[in-house]
Formats: structure tokens, C-alpha cells, sequence
């Protein structure tokens, strides 16, 4: 029965080093990773800060949506207009440079 047990051991002795190194390369990553965590920890509460202040902007940015939405087709209107008050001022601009050329003349 001794035999099968001394593999067992040296199959273990074999992989205890490499378990070792595993055990070693972990410790060191540790404090790297507290540090990541703390600054984490120290990040949230800004982070939260600033989730509630996009929560409380929204509604009023939902609201001047709505109302840009609503003022839209009045100025579109007023746009339609202005551009037919140009087209009768060209008009009217046409119609007094023909006026004003006779006058040159004389």
C-alpha cells in the first residue's frame, strides 16, 4: 500500500511549489486590489451625487423639450410669413428701381 501513497506524495510535493508560487503572486496582487477597491468606495458617492442631480435635471429638460416641441409650429409660421413679406418687399423694391431709372435719365 506504501507505494501508491509515495506517488500520491510526490505528485503533491511536485505541485506544492507551483501552488506556492500561486499563493505568492496572489499576496502581491492583494494590496494593488484593496487600492482599487478604496478608490472605488471613494468614487461612489460622487458618482451617486451626480446620478441624483441628472435625476432631478430631467424632468425641467423634459419640460423645455415640450415646450421647444409647442413653439416650433408658431415659428415655422412666422418664418413662413417673413419670407412672404420679403418676396412683396422685393417686389416693392423692383417697382421703385423701375421708377427711380426713368428719373435718371432726365
Amino acid at each position: 500500500m506504501n507505494p501508491p501513497l509515495n506517488s500520491v506524495n510526490e505528485s503533491l510535493n511536485w505541485i506544492n511549489p507551483s501552488l506556492n508560487s500561486v499563493n505568492e503572486s496572489l499576496i502581491l496582487v492583494n494590496p494593488p486590489l484593496n487600492s482599487v477597491n478604496e478608490s472605488l468606495i471613494l468614487v461612489n458617492p460622487p458618482l451617486n451625487s451626480v446620478n441624483e442631480s441628472l435625476i432631478l435635471v430631467n424632468p425641467p429638460l423634459n419640460s423645455v423639450n415640450e415646450s421647444l416641441i409647442l413653439v416650433n409650429p408658431p415659428l415655422n409660421s412666422v418664418n413662413e410669413s417673413l419670407i412672404l413679406v420679403n418676396e412683396s418687399l422685393n417686389s416693392v423694391n423692383e417697382s421703385l428701381n423701375s421708377i427711380n431709372e426713368p428719373l435718371g435719365d432726365s
